[in-house]
């Protein structure tokens, strides 16, 4: 809990210091504002996916998950990482470059499901390969809710 403590008040000192670089008036600054923890609720439980674990734990960054297209290498697509200049093409055009329907359009639950998939299990799989700790069953990433018991005597 300490851990997440930490974390949390890192991206609040940062996001600060990102504010106050902005208000100086450093226009080349860029502040995207990114939440702690996306949560996503589907019917296998919730899935919280931290940002924060991911950005300052493993050093990814945003164009490590997200891409604005795939290329053909070696007979496989390869996604291409979101540029900051991308996103402010998307912004302009007043769409939010980290969601998916932004390219993707509406998704089906079947097809969100799989791409989820193959782009977070996938990549908990390559590092479990190097022996390093990332959850690869279902129940370590979905939580559902605990059912409430009922109280003696009513």
């Amino acid at each position: 809990m300490k851990k997440w403590t930490a974390l949390i008040m890192a991206l609040l000192f940062l996001g600060g210091v990102s504010a106050l670089k902005a208000e100086e008036g450093n226009k080349d600054e860029k502040v995207i504002n990114v939440p702690v923890v996306k949560e996503y609720k589907v019917r296998m439980g919730t899935v919280n996916f931290p940002h924060a674990k991911h950005i300052l734990d493993l050093q990814y960054n945003c164009g490590t998950c997200h891409h604005q297209k795939k290329v053909e290498k070696d007979g496989k697509l390869e996604p291409v990482p979101m540029t900051l200049e991308k996103v402010e093409a998307l912004a302009a055009e007043g769409k939010n470059a980290f969601q998916c329907k932004t390219c993707h359009g509406d998704l089906d639950r079947k097809a969100f499901k799989k791409l989820f998939h193959s782009n977070c299990l996938g990549c908990h799989k390559s590092l479990k390969a190097e022996n390093k700790k990332a959850p690869t069953k279902c129940k370590e990433c979905h939580v559902k809710p605990k059912k409430k018991k009922a109280i003696e005597g009513c």
